[in-house]
C-alpha cells in the first residue's frame, strides 16, 4: 500500500513540475535572438552581448544586426538542382521550405 502511495506522489509531482516548466522554456525560444535589450521585462543577449561572449565574434560589439553565425563563403559549394525556397516566418518562428518547380 506504502508503493502505490509513493507512486501516486511521485506522478503528481512530475504533471506538476512538467505543466509549469513548459511555458518558461517556450519564452525562452521565441525571444533567445532578439535586437532589444529587453523583451517582456527580461535581459535578452543582444549583438553587443555576442561580441563579448566570443572574442571570435567581436565586430557583433560594435555593428547593429549581425548574428555570431559565420557564413565561410569559400567553403560555399553551388548546385545548380537546388529548387528555390520560400522563407516563411509564421508569426515569431523561422521555417525553410522546398519549393516543387512543375
Amino acid at each position: 500500500m506504502r508503493f502505490i502511495w509513493d507512486l501516486c506522489l511521485i506522478l503528481q509531482i512530475y504533471i506538476i513540475c512538467s505543466s509549469s516548466a513548459q511555458p518558461i522554456i517556450s519564452k525562452l525560444d521565441e525571444s533567445w535572438w532578439a535586437y532589444k535589450d529587453v523583451v517582456q521585462g527580461s535581459f535578452v543577449p543582444v549583438p553587443s552581448f555576442w561580441g563579448l561572449v566570443n572574442s571570435a565574434w567581436n565586430l557583433c560589439a560594435i555593428g547593429k544586426r549581425q548574428s555570431p553565425i559565420d557564413i565561410e563563403t569559400t567553403h560555399m559549394i553551388f548546385d545548380p538542382h537546388l529548387t528555390p525556397l520560400r522563407l516563411n516566418t509564421g508569426g515569431r518562428k523561422v521555417r525553410m521550405e522546398e519549393l516543387m518547380k512543375c
